[in-house]
């Protein structure tokens, strides 16, 4: 008996396989494509610091003076001064003169870059600098030469360093661009969705982005990729059709006090980080915060990040790390660590009925605030590994989530173009949530989860030890019984009633199936109690 139902549990298993197959195509339409890159050398490179001396360049507005006018103190006096110098009217020009090692000073002002926006969005001199995706037939994309032909039939502002293709910045490397207002609301890079990125740093080395507001790209707002040593500082990134800062095949990168509200898809995307073995981490995220997006943070095949002492609220969902698409180096995904952070009361829903009627409308026809779901999320959750192994999440407050405070669910490697039957099952393994504290405020008040901890039941070596609820309460988890460390050995597939679920959600379409049969995610949670 106890062999025929593991060989009915096996059937079972194999056939979700097939389905989650084959529903994952349309969702892999809604993850960004990518052209080929490469990581950086790790062994290279470090964290850029702030600079406040050296050659440096300005760039003002007419109504800069004006502006200026409203500082107090020591940070007018200074902007007075930088006035009189002020040589540029656009960051763009100013990237262009820059060499190596400058500062671009941006005076209080609204930057739209209207030199930059008359650039034609396709533009023919470069139409045969496209290459082609793999794993996507017959889709072409922009390729490295293509940018650095034509910077700005994409770009708003572009930074593209690598004058001889041979992968590494020798040109534009080290620039700093900053604000030189009181707050990052002084300076505002305006996109108006005009460009599919408002800021664009490719193979741009040691470029730090410093205390300004950017906003309202119709891809990105700030986008790097193929770059080794970033620094985010004080940057608030916000109303961007999808991403807020997306860092792709980049190493030795920081956030660090930076905000992300009201974009699309995610405030923080760190994907295709560098691969660390769980030793190292080349992307840190601290002390920042993410609200009011779809996710506050995503990272397919997001390695080696470590993110802490930060806020995850008032979104969809908190964070979310997968192996879910293709295309993207570093699959799977592994060694990503969470520890300190507030993750709390995401609960936001963007799939009503009124609001999915009113994101119909081209993204140039709508008012960028309005949040427009661009992936399928489960409302109501404070943290997802969606197919990730070795992960770490160790002493966070998660608290008011709805639908569930942590979830680890399984995804088969063919979702993310892995044809290989033996690698079907090589996540989620390894996965540890230690010494979290679970449905209660930093405050002490208690703001229970709709579940503390949902799990699949698939993998090996997952574990949950430590994990402390408010006083007088038990931490409450689907399944009931959850493994302490070092967990199980044993492999044992998915429940097949939740990976059921998780295969009909993921094939939520905005147009064609915005409330898939069978799936919970796009409905409020009754608010627990």
């Amino acid at each position: 008996m106890r062999t025929r139902r593991r060989w009915s549990e096996a059937r079972g298993w194999l056939a979700l396989v097939l389905v989650v197959t084959a529903v994952a195509a349309p969702a892999v339409a809604l993850a960004h494509i990518e052209r080929p890159t490469t990581f950086p050398d790790s062994t290279r490179g470090s964290v850029p610091t702030i600079r406040t001396g050296g050659n440096s360049l300005v760039v003002c507005k007419p109504d800069s003076r004006v502006r200026i006018e409203r500082l107090k103190g020591l940070i007018r006096e200074r902007n007075r001064e930088l006035l009189r110098t002020c040589v540029y009217r656009h960051i763009q020009q100013a990237v262009d003169a820059a060499t190596n090692g400058a500062r671009i000073l941006v005076l209080p002002g609204v930057y739209r870059e209207e030199p930059s926006r008359q650039a034609p969005a396709d533009d023919p001199r470069c139409a045969e600098l496209k290459v082609e995706v793999p794993d996507v037939a017959g889709l072409t994309v922009p390729g490295y030469a293509y940018h650095r032909r034509c910077p700005n039939a994409h770009n708003l502002i572009a930074i593209v360093g690598d004058s001889n293709e041979d992968g590494v910045c020798d040109d534009k490397c080290n620039l700093q661009i900053e604000g030189t207002g009181a707050t990052p609301a002084d300076v505002v890079i305006d996109g108006d969705a005009r460009k599919l990125n408002v800021i664009r740093g490719d193979r741009a080395d040691g470029l730090v982005l410093l205390k300004f507001t950017v906003q309202k790209s119709d891809f990105n707002n700030v986008y790097l990729i193929e770059t080794n040593g970033f620094r985010f500082e004080r940057v608030v990134s916000r109303w961007s059709k999808e991403y807020g800062f997306l860092t792709f095949t980049t190493d030795h990168g920081l956030y660090n006090r930076a905000i992300a509200y009201g974009n699309g898809d995610s405030g923080f995307y760190p994907g295709s980080a560098p691969e660390g073995g769980c030793s190292r981490y080349g992307i840190e995220i601290r002390n920042s915060e993410a609200y009011g997006n779809m996710a506050g943070y995503s990272a397919t095949a997001g390695n080696s990040v470590w993110v802490h002492d930060s806020s995850f609220h008032d979104n969809v969902v908190g964070l979310v790390t997968d192996s879910a698409f293709p295309g993207h180096p570093g699959m799977p995904q592994d060694c990503a660590k969470w520890e300190r952070n507030t993750i709390y009361s995401n609960n936001l829903n963007p799939y009503t009925p009124k609001r999915n009627a009113y994101c119909r409308r081209p993204y140039v026809q709508r008012d960028p605030r309005v949040l427009c779901p661009q992936l399928p999320l489960p409302v109501g959750t404070g943290l997802i590994i969606l197919g990730g192994n070795s992960n770490l999440v160790r002493t966070n407050w998660i608290y008011d989530n709805w639908r569930a405070g942590a979830s680890l669910y399984w995804v088969p490697a063919f979702a993310r173009g892995e044809p290989d039957p033996a690698k079907a099952t090589d996540t989620s393994h390894g996965n540890r949530f230690l010494d979290n504290r679970m449905g209660i405020r930093p405050d002490g008040t208690r703001a229970p989860n709709g579940v503390d901890f949902l799990w699949d039941e698939e993998g090996t070596r997952n574990c949950w030890q430590g994990n402390r609820p408010a006083l007088g309460k038990r931490i409450t988890s689907d399944p009931k019984s959850l493994p302490r460390c070092p967990g199980r050995a044993e492999f044992q597939p998915a429940n097949s009633q939740k990976f059921g679920e998780l295969a009909s959600c993921i094939n939520w379409n905005p147009f064609t199936n915005p409330y898939p049969k069978g799936c919970s995610w796009y409905r409020t949670p009754k608010r627990p109690r």
